[in-house]
């Protein structure tokens, strides 16, 4: 299936917010701060996360994804191997700046099902959202052509 550069840019940067959003409310019910304070420290610590995702992690998945794209192979497999190529890299960058050294043993962080889950999840939205995309153009060019077949008439 043949997807446009937009709908691909548009579910890329979709992709990730379903995650961010329920880890966000999941810090808050843990620990019990419901304070406006507590509440919006969460979410602009999570907006940073998005933007660094946004600045690292998207040009880069979105070249691949017109590459994939160009030889029909842009599908759920190839996202979600591609996910935990360009996962790798972010998580140690995330861990180095959460205790400022790099785990020697880096490739053990995929052992965790929370992790494998945390890559995953964006890559099934993001199939999801190309999906939903592509049918809102599909449907919009039938309707549009049914109309232009009656005016014919």
């Amino acid at each position: 299936m043949q997807y446009s550069k937009n709908t691909i840019a548009k579910a890329l940067f979709l992709a990730p917010l379903p995650l961010l959003f329920c880890m966000a409310l999941f810090f808050i019910v843990v620990n019990r701060e419901y304070s406006l304070y507590a509440i919006s420290v969460v979410f602009f610590g999570h907006l940073l996360v998005y933007l660094v995702y946004c600045i690292l992690i998207v040009p880069f998945t979105f070249l691949l994804s017109l590459l994939l794209n160009r030889y029909h192979a842009l599908n759920l497999l190839t996202i979600c191997i591609s996910a935990f190529v360009f996962a790798t890299p972010f998580f140690m960058l995330l861990g180095w700046a959460h205790t400022g050294t790099v785990s020697s043993e880096w490739w053990k962080m995929y052992s965790d099902i929370i992790t494998i889950l945390m890559v995953l999840l964006p890559s099934a939205c993001y199939w999801l959202f190309l999906m939903r995309f592509n049918t809102k153009k599909i449907q919009q060019r039938i309707n549009f052509s049914n109309y232009s077949f009656i005016s014919t008439m």
